[in-house]
Order: structure tokens, then C-alpha cells, then sequence
């Protein structure tokens, strides 16, 4: 068994180094933090496990070149089985996921954190955060610790969470002929839970389909059928296929975040909607939130204040977040009932259409 050695103390260490992490140790060190960020991964932004697309909003809480941007968005439109679709206004970016995460840690570094790649972290305990580094293992210890450590986060299970409720999905990005300016999405009843998307980024688009865990053995062919729909309605005349991703993605928050002096941020908070799966706005805003309170209380001597944290993303997010949980909720439980009018129940529970709101000002804030 190897011998663990110290490597040092710092104000905060940050576990994950993707949007919600990078985001955190800059707000940290712009306070005046001692910070670093560990991934353990040899190459930040790979893989790459997203559609990529996000509201454009976003500018405003995430500094990313335009080099990021591989084209923007202007309309959703939103299929259902009857033929019928509707459009709604949706301004948004198609994102280079790799670039954005690159650029992300490499700001927060300019700022003045430290970064570490191809280091796991192992064990986390009131003693410190012990990580492995190829054949050794390291102790660092911290007076705060931000788990952003993603959907099967090693944090939250420190903490004692049980694993987070998900959406499973497969995604090709494939070869686009022709530019276009929305997105597309599509509903069936055999994406049971989820749904299929089409997502155009200049000269590929990114064709995923997500659905409830039980059904993750059939999402190859489902997206294979869902090519042949795309081929046989003109969308891409052939399917030309340039790489292939997947991963689980959070459709139920954690109700507690924060535990003594480790906070859970991003998809490892479960922070992304639980309706649509987007998650990077979110992991951007409660990782700077993190990132600041963070510091603060450090700054102040007073852990206790770190309960700003939770305040904060529940002012910030949390009344969506929850709404979406009881949308889900009610979705998956009526899904596949006998009977039932499914045009009508994804009109009640997508956030392209006015009836998803409807129930909104019924559902208290408690996130």
C-alpha cells in the first residue's frame, strides 16, 4: 500500500474542474483565496458528455471567448408523434464544450489558482482530501472543500448522499449539409422519460436521445431509428457519423448541498433542470456563488456563514429547479398510462409550452 505524503494546505480545494469548478476557484481567488483545483482527468474538457447548447444569457456569467461558439441559436422547435410542432424563441449558443472548459480553468488559473490533471481524489475526511497521482498517494488538507465533481460525484458520496436520479443518454455527432438556425427537439412515447434532439453547430449537428435508466439498453437502437427519421424526412440526406458520446445526466436536485465545510456545486449538487437536463448556466452560477461565500467565510474566520451558499442558489435557481422535480415527477408517473393523451402530457410538462407554467405560482420555494 502506498504511503500517503503531504503536499500542503490551502484555503479551498476544488474537486472537478469543469464549468461549476473552475467557476468557484475563480470567485475564490478573486477574494483573496488560496486555491487548488484537481481533475482527474489527463485532458480538461474530454470527454466531452453534453449537447452543448445553452441560453445566451450565459455571457453574463461565464467570460468565454466567441472562439467558444460555434454558431448561435435563435428558435426551439418542438416536435410531438401527431405531426404537429410549435416554435418558440430560444437565443442561445452552440458551445465547443472542450474550448469553454479550457478557458474556464485557464481563467481561474490567470486569476491565481493552482490546477492539478490526472489526480483522483480517494478519501475525504475531517483530516484532509487524500488523492492519488499515478503510483502515490497525497494528503492535502483545506478549510473548504467544493465538490464539482459531476453526476456520479465522489464528494457527494463522501458526504453520504445516495447516488442522484438521472436521465441516461447516447449522442452522434453527424456530418450537417446545410446550416440552420434552432434547435430541434422530438418526443415519443419510447423515449420513455426524456426525449431525442437535433442540434445544429455549423457543419455537424449533435443527434442525442436521453430516457430513464430501466431503458438504457435500447438507446442504441433508438437512435439508430432516429437517424433513419432524420435521413427519410431530409434532415440529413445520409448520416455520416464523426463521434460518439453518452453519460447520465441529474434530473433531481439534492435538497442539502452544504456539510460542515464541503459544498456540492453543478451536477454533483444535481443542479441541472430536471426537465430539460441543461446544466451548465446553473453550474456557472453556483460555482461562482460557492467560490465567493467561500472565500468570505474564510476571510471572516466563520464556517457557519458557508450557509449563505444554499441561500443563495435557492434564490438564484432553486424555485425552477423544484418546479421541474414535480414536472418530472408527474411525467414519468403518467407516462406510460393507458389511455392517457400524451400530446397532452408533454404539453404540461416541456418548457416549450405556456401549460408547463400554468400550475407555477401553486408551488412553494422550498428548493
Amino acid at each position: 500500500m502506498p504511503k500517503v505524503s503531504k503536499i500542503g494546505f490551502y484555503d479551498i480545494v476544488v474537486i472537478g474542474a469543469g464549468p461549476a469548478g473552475s467557476s468557484a476557484a475563480q470567485a475564490a481567488v478573486q477574494r483573496g483565496a488560496n486555491v487548488l483545483m484537481i481533475d482527474r482527468r489527463q485532458r480538461i474538457g474530454l470527454p466531452v458528455q453534453c449537447a452543448e447548447f445553452v441560453p445566451q444569457w450565459i455571457s453574463r456569467y461565464a467570460p468565454f471567448s466567441p472562439r467558444c461558439v460555434l454558431q448561435t441559436i435563435e428558435t426551439m422547435i418542438t416536435h410531438l408523434p401527431d405531426g404537429t410542432s410549435y416554435e418558440m424563441k430560444s437565443p442561445g449558443y452552440m458551445l465547443d464544450r472542450s474550448l469553454l472548459d479550457k478557458e474556464l480553468v485557464a481563467l481561474a488559473v490567470l486569476s491565481g489558482a493552482k490546477i492539478s490533471i490526472e489526480t483522483k481524489a480517494v478519501d475525504l475526511s475531517t483530516e484532509g482530501l487524500v488523492v492519488e497521482q499515478g503510483s502515490k498517494k497525497v494528503k492535502i488538507q483545506a478549510k473548504v472543500f467544493i465538490g464539482a465533481d459531476g453526476v456520479h460525484s465522489f464528494t457527494a458520496r463522501c458526504v453520504g448522499h445516495p447516488s442522484l436520479k438521472t436521465i441516461v443518454a447516447l449522442q452522434y455527432e453527424v456530418v450537417l449539409p446545410k446550416p440552420q438556425n434552432h434547435v430541434d427537439v422530438f418526443f415519443h412515447k419510447d423515449y420513455e422519460g426524456g426525449y431525442a434532439w437535433f442540434f445544429p453547430k455549423g457543419k455537424t449537428a449533435n443527434v442525442g436521445i436521453g430516457v430513464i435508466p430501466s431503458k438504457t439498453s435500447v438507446l442504441p437502437n433508438l437512435l439508430s431509428d432516429f437517424l433513419n427519421f432524420l435521413r427519410e424526412s431530409k434532415k440529413v440526406p445520409r448520416v455520416e457519423i464523426v463521434s460518439k458520446t453518452g453519460g447520465s445526466i441529474p434530473c433531481a436536485p439534492y435538497q442539502k448541498t452544504l456539510f460542515k465545510n464541503t459544498l456540492l456545486v453543478g451536477d454533483a449538487a444535481g443542479q441541472a433542470h430536471p426537465i430539460t437536463g441543461a446544466g451548465i448556466l446553473n453550474a456557472v452560477m453556483a460555482g461562482e456563488i460557492a467560490g465567493r461565500i467561500s472565500a468570505e467565510a474564510i476571510e471572516k474566520g466563520d464556517l457557519q456563514y458557508l450557509e449563505n451558499y444554499e441561500i443563495e442558489c435557492q434564490e438564484a435557481f432553486g424555485r425552477s429547479l423544484s418546479y421541474g422535480s414535480l414536472k418530472r415527477e408527474f411525467l414519468e408517473e403518467n407516462w406510460s398510462k393507458v389511455g392517457s393523451d400524451f400530446e397532452g402530457l408533454i404539453r404540461k410538462t416541456w418548457v416549450g409550452f405556456k401549460e408547463y407554467y400554468q400550475d407555477r405560482g401553486e408551488v412553494n420555494t422550498q428548493g
